[in-house]
């Protein structure tokens, strides 16, 4: 077999593994950060005139928050380029960002609303969302008269200033651009890129978690966002570790401290989400060699969930993963399912043990040792 050719199986491999681990997630992933429902393929373009609805009218039509209607204006004018409306009529995330600091000021004055920087950066924590300050503070000093995209460009600017302003503690526009933007590398299979991102997300979000915020859920409201968004974003974050680690093993280190702070922080989380982390972590340490700590992770988790088969097989794939020729690696592995099925686990059939089991005596056979003798299922 060529180079070109193993490389391709084995991003084919790499790419079924992912789409099966998916699989096992038992919450569907949200379009982005939005509360909205998951919108049919059937259903129909989304009807929206940007010269007269501006970004404004984009959230309505689409049910998504404003900033998040914004990031998807931006693609849509780099999208279509110079010739699109959205280039000079809409004001979009981007032509706000273009713009110094002073001209954001300037224009902002124009439109009768004088910026205090002190009292920004005084009051903008209470609020939480650059949107609803802009909204609830600056919003009703301009002239009536102020169009769908003077109103745009406050929220806007209020987002983009608190960005200058206040680096060092994000708004919820600000958590959401991190959430987005590892998603968007996640959905190209940037592993490494999306787990970046979203360490980076975790390190602005923790500082505002009380122990209190004990689930997913009971966060997610202090981005205000559905209950499914953090519980999702945890497990893909947790999923694009478990690659990228292999990759960089200092990116793998920082990703497995964070799953220890998230597995720590949702500690009333289900134990159908916490398991998964949980493995997740274990394969992140086992890749960058802390193989000691992750099997005693993996087999705490045996023993903490005794009728799931998960840890069981999370730990044969380390010791004996597919294309193994070490016999004794996969002696261990058999041994180790054999002991899943004997005691005896209830998702046997989910995590397809039989198939397991089969596939390892193949390997086993293939390098010389004794299917017959490994295990009996």
């Amino acid at each position: 077999m060529s180079k070109n050719h193993a490389a391709a199986a084995r991003r084919a491999k790499r790419k079924h593994e992912k789409e099966q681990k998916r699989k096992k997630r038992l919450s569907p992933k949200p379009l982005g950060v939005s509360t909205r429902p998951a919108v049919p393929a059937s259903a129909p373009p989304i009807r929206w005139q940007p010269e007269t609805q501006g970004i404004e009218g984009l959230a309505a039509a689409a049910r998504v928050p404003f900033y998040e209607a914004a990031r998807l204006a931006d693609g849509l004018a780099r999208a279509h380029g110079a010739s699109h409306p959205l280039r000079d009529a809409v004001w979009t995330r981007d032509r706000v960002c273009a713009l110094e600091t002073s001209a954001l000021v300037d224009r902002l004055e124009q439109l009768g609303i004088r910026v205090d920087h002190d009292r920004f950066i005084a009051e903008t924590p209470r609020f939480g969302s650059a949107v609803r300050w802009a909204r609830e503070t600056w919003l009703p000093l301009a002239p009536a008269h102020a169009d769908v995209h003077a109103r745009d460009f406050i929220a806007l600017a209020a987002c983009e200033l608190w960005k200058r302003w206040r680096p060092g503690s994000p708004s919820q526009e600000g958590l959401h651009e991190l959430l987005l933007l590892g998603e968007d590398h996640a959905d190209r299979q940037d592993d490494m890129a999306a787990t970046e991102h979203w360490i980076r997300f975790w390190e602005s979000l923790r500082p505002l978690l009380t122990p209190e915020l004990r689930t997913t859920g009971a966060a997610g409201e202090l981005l205000g966002v559905d209950a499914s968004v953090l519980f999702n974003w945890g497990s893909d974050f947790s999923m694009a570790a478990t690659y990228a680690a292999g990759q960089d093993a200092a990116l793998g280190r920082r990703a497995a401290e964070v799953q220890g702070e998230i597995l720590t922080q949702f500690s009333a989380e289900a134990d159908s989400w916490r398991l998964p982390l949980a493995c997740d972590r274990a394969e992140v340490l086992y890749v960058t060699g802390e193989r000691i700590e992750a099997e005693r992770i993996l087999r705490e988790q045996m023993e903490a969930h005794a009728t799931s088969a998960g840890a069981y097989v999370r730990l044969a794939e380390l010791w004996a993963p597919y294309g193994s020729e070490d016999r004794e690696a996969i002696i261990r592995a058999l041994d180790l399912l054999a002991q899943a099925i004997a005691r005896p686990v209830k998702d046997a059939a989910d995590w397809d043990l039989a198939v397991r089991v089969k596939q390892l005596r193949k390997q086993l056979k293939a390098c010389g040792g004794d299917a017959g003798k490994a295990v009996t299922v």
